[in-house]
């Protein structure tokens, strides 16, 4: 059952490839539209050199994130170039060269009800 909720998971973070990122910190709350790609359980995000989300992700790593179907909390944290997964396209994009890199491990996804259904889906990634 695990393996499955995993894989749903797993299916549901794919589907994003622009985000609303939001975090608490010392520039207050900050959220902003970035684009992400997906490998597994991971999200990682391009977050521009000049985001307050940095300042924010330096001091706290909790994070919310948001796509269209789905809704994530999770810890985050700043990769350095030689930390990215090999088959991730998002680092050889433009906007790469002048963004950070952070990963997103989600702790809880919330999933949307799809049209017709009262009720959406809570999955917890430990």
């Amino acid at each position: 059952m695990l393996r499955q909720l995993r894989q749903r998971a797993s299916e549901a973070l794919s589907t994003a490839r622009q985000i609303v990122l939001s975090a608490f910190g010392p520039a207050d709350i900050q959220a902003e539209v970035l684009p992400c790609e997906s490998v597994g359980l991971a999200l990682y995000v391009l977050v521009p050199r000049t985001s307050d989300l940095l300042f924010n992700l330096e001091s706290r790593t909790l994070v919310v994130v948001t796509a269209d179907t789905w809704q994530a909390r999770g810890m985050a944290r700043l990769l350095t170039p030689h930390e990215y997964p090999d088959r991730l396209d998002i680092a050889r994009t433009p906007e790469a060269s002048w963004s950070e890199m952070v990963e997103i491990r989600p702790t809880r996804l919330q999933l949307r009800p799809p049209h017709g259904q009262a009720q959406g889906e809570t999955i917890d990634i430990s």
